[in-house]
């Protein structure tokens, strides 16, 4: 077996969908009222609808995680922790996603 998607929780499925739309350029393949997949490759995220937020850290693998940063900055993303070297061998920044998400861009040293 492979994982294919993790469902997390947001309260505003729109503003969520739309945050992925707009600063990380990747479009919803299904929504309605109560949820939305956005796929990156073969990994599919599900939003769904509910009364509380997933507290979750979405990791995305980089080969320029300063570029990869500065981008998803200039396009309105708020950050978290700018670009810096960590001691588990990663250089790696932290975004705030929609709702209680957040966002992790890991380039390998």
């Amino acid at each position: 077996m492979k994982v294919s998607h993790v469902h997390c929780v947001v309260q505003e499925l729109a503003e969520a969908v739309h945050w992925f739309e707009s600063v990380w350029g990747v479009k919803a393949s299904f929504t309605n009222e109560r949820m939305a997949e956005i796929p990156f490759g073969q990994f599919s995220l599900i939003l769904d609808v509910g009364p509380s937020e997933s507290k979750v850290t979405l990791g995305f693998h980089s080969d320029n995680c300063d570029l990869d940063y500065q981008t998803v900055v200039e396009r309105g993303a708020i950050s978290i922790e700018p670009p810096a070297d960590r001691p588990w061998g990663v250089r790696a920044a932290y975004i705030k996603g929609p709702g209680a998400l957040k966002v992790e861009i890991e380039q390998p040293r």
